[in-house]
């Protein structure tokens, strides 16, 4: 195969595997190391429009009652196994959430209902991208994440991971970030023997210095930076993983994602970022209530990120996870016992050093206190979640210049 050829191959390992990159400095050896100010972020985006009035439920509104005649979650009592699990007076979780209440309980979640963006779009792709980008702006061209590796240089080749398919537009920009589905079958996609005397036929070459071809020079970039990667995931995953403080991971694709996660974090390998993906949101038609497709997400969702966080134990004092979703949907229920696209939803933020607790003023749901008439309003800007994670988690110097044209808030998130 020409060299072409073998990046591609050895990026996408078997179509199980790929890597997304730019510049970086280069080592070869396996050493631990410790992210950036000792601190990883972990970001869960809940892609397809998360119905936020379905997860944080206001259960004093009548208003939400009567909007959702077949869908709504029943307001708060012991008795009744399909109730809302109560937060406060005022809100509560979904039933299907119930792994995640004990830490809004201990003071480590913060619970956010009505986040959004001004003018938000209900395009699934380009509020993603505004999102991930950290802009409102569809010049955006690299990812709010990957703004804060330009603005913090620190060596580590794990700095930055996306698991899953396609690395998330947050990690996107001229910082290396790598991108894998799988730790296990991370490679070239022949049996070890072949793949190395492969890579110890073919490793000189990119190992040469760079020649001012730009063509040459990213086969050297690249190449170099999957021979990296597989030191480094070989590594990690000679060592069997074992999950730990009776942590148990649901059995799905984001629970095993949650655990290869949790894995590196462990490993020292300074993971500092990793986003991952958990879909199944876009729930047009036949959304359910207590019971049903979106209750069935939500039960993923909680089992997955409570057991990450139980599995980490006390490195979760360094440790945060952040969810997100690109809009919630329609107050109302639709004909088809669904909800369509929205505007505000509910975002989580997780971690031993969270100021938790409910976040952002509530707009109600009255017909006249609704966005357009049919939206629940947002009252947080998602970059002000950001802000603070950057500022007061990642330490990023200077956080507002990774969010231009944006001023920030006076909403806390972390203990002080």
């Amino acid at each position: 195969m020409d060299r072409r050829q073998f990046l591609r191959k050895a990026c996408l390992g078997s179509v199980a595997a790929h890597c997304y990159f730019s510049s970086s400095p280069l080592r070869f050896k396996f050493n631990t190391a410790h992210a950036a100010q000792n601190k990883t972020l972990i970001v869960v985006f809940q892609r397809g429009g998360c119905d936020g009035l379905n997860t944080v439920i206001p259960y004093t509104e009548e208003d939400y009652y009567r909007m959702r005649p077949t869908i709504a979650i029943a307001a708060p009592d012991s008795t009744n196994p399909n109730a809302a699990l109560a937060l406060n007076s005022q809100f509560a979780l979904h039933p299907a959430l119930a792994e995640l209440v004990p830490y809004y309980q201990q003071g480590q979640l913060a619970v956010l209902p009505t986040v959004h963006y001004p003018d938000g779009s209900r395009s699934h792709f380009r509020s993603q991208h505004l999102i991930e980008s950290g802009q409102i702006s569809n010049e955006a061209s690299d990812g709010w994440l990957n703004r804060h590796m330009q603005a913090v240089p620190f060596d580590s080749p794990f700095r930055a991971v996306g698991v899953g398919d396609e690395l998330a537009q947050a990690l996107r920009g001229s910082v290396t970030a790598s991108s894998f589905t799988s730790l296990d079958s991370f490679g070239v996609g022949i049996n070890s023997s072949e793949q190395n005397l492969l890579l110890e036929r073919v490793k000189p070459s990119f190992e040469q210095n760079p020649t001012g071809s730009t063509v040459r020079d990213l086969l050297n970039r690249f190449g170099q930076k999957t021979f990296q990667d597989l030191d480094y995931i070989d590594a990690v995953r000679s060592q069997p993983y074992q999950v730990e403080n009776g942590a148990t991971y649901p059995d799905s694709d984001f629970g095993r994602d949650l655990q290869q996660v949790a894995q590196l974090v462990k490993a020292n390998t300074g993971l500092e970022l990793a986003t991952l993906d958990i879909g199944g949101w876009d729930t047009h038609s036949n959304q359910g209530g207590a019971q049903g497709r979106q209750a069935s997400s939500l039960s993923n969702f909680a089992q997955g990120i409570a057991a990450l966080a139980q599995d980490l134990g006390p490195l979760m004092d360094d440790v945060v996870i952040m969810s997100a979703t690109e809009f919630g949907r329609t107050a109302h229920e639709n004909g088809s016992q669904g909800t369509d696209h929205g505007y505000a939803s509910s975002w989580f933020v997780l971690g031993n050093q969270v100021d938790g607790g409910i976040k952002g003023a509530w707009p109600g749901l009255a017909d006249d206190q609704l966005h357009d008439g049919r939206f629940l309003a947002m009252t947080t800007d998602y970059r002000d979640i950001y802000y603070q994670v950057l500022s007061q988690h990642l330490n990023t110097p200077n956080a507002g210049q990774i969010l231009p044209e944006f001023n920030p808030s006076s909403l806390n998130l972390f203990k002080t």
